[in-house]
């Protein structure tokens, strides 16, 4: 689990005082300061509490020292915290740092449907350049992302990705700060050995369209694969049938843009962040997948 070992103040935080216009702000800017650097976490609450009831203080500066408050609170936990103690950390401000690691906690449960979303808001906050001017280190933001594709493929309903700022984002948008995805992989559910959608596989076919609708893409993949149970011609077949099917049904919900499908079989199983973790139904629930690729 993801923990901020060193604690340093923004620099928007250690200047805020100045100024006699901000009096009453800079006086609880001034405890602030004095419980960060105490790490006092049993003052955070009410510092944050006092906070929002003083006016003079903007929402810029309360946002702020939320995510810097959450950040020192996290490094007092344990790496094998409960999400019930992490989410007192998120309860102070919403960083993409406490945000891992209260969905790491929640992955480490099986509690794969609220570890789905918690991951998402940690992708998106990392794509926020104004939030975070200094980009998360790739191996980490490119862990979260697969560690959220694997959650909702184990999720035992699917999960839909999140709306952030009125479009489809999280999971459903392969660009980030430090790398672009090749293709989304989405846990598209069929009957047992056919090509027909189950109602979750329905679900996530409208969340595909969804996305498609939000950022028109001129043209798009849709990508078959199977887990290997089955002779390899086999799971070709099937795999095209699926991709057809999700081609077929995004063009019922109104998709009118240019689909091409591809099946791919058995021949490009998923590679987890780590096989040894999981059981051999996971990691053909893995396998099992349908990916989409966009492009202009």
């Amino acid at each position: 689990m993801l923990r901020t070992s060193v604690l340093v103040l923004p620099a928007a935080l250690l200047a805020l005082s100045a100024g006699s216009a901000l009096a009453d702000c800079g006086k609880i800017d001034g405890d602030i300061k004095a419980a960060l650097a105490a790490k006092a976490v049993d003052r955070y609450v009410d510092l944050s509490v006092a906070l929002t009831h003083e006016p003079s203080c903007d929402g810029t500066y309360r946002e702020l020292v939320g995510r810097t408050m959450a950040r020192s609170y996290l490094t007092t936990l344990s790496t094998d915290s409960d999400p019930s103690a992490i989410e007192q950390a998120a309860k102070l401000g919403r960083p993409w740092q406490v945000l891992v690691a209260l969905g790491d906690a929640y992955y480490d449960r099986k509690d794969y449907v609220h570890a789905v979303p918690i991951y998402e808001e940690a992708l998106d906050d990392m794509r926020d350049a104004v939030a975070n001017p200094k980009a998360p280190p790739k191996d980490v933001e490119e862990r979260v992302y697969k560690r959220g594709v694997e959650a909702r493929a184990l999720a035992p309903t699917f999960v839909a990705t999140r709306q952030f700022r009125g479009k489809k984002s999280g999971l459903a948008d392969p660009k980030f700060r430090t790398f672009t995805a090749e293709t989304v992989p989405v846990p598209v559910r069929f009957g047992f050995d056919s090509a027909d959608l189950t109602p979750d596989g329905q679900a996530a076919v409208k969340d595909i369209y969804a996305y498609l609708e939000q950022s028109a893409p001129a043209h798009v993949v849709i990508i078959g694969h199977t887990d290997p149970v089955g002779s390899d011609s086999y799971n070709m077949g099937l795999s095209e049938h699926r991709a057809e099917a999700v081609k077929d049904y995004l063009m019922s919900l109104g998709y009118h843009g240019e689909i091409d499908v591809e099946g791919k079989g058995k021949s490009e199983p998923f590679a987890p962040d780590d096989a040894t973790k999981y059981s051999q139904d996971d990691l053909y629930a893995f396998d099992r997948r349908v990916e989409y690729k966009t492009g202009d």
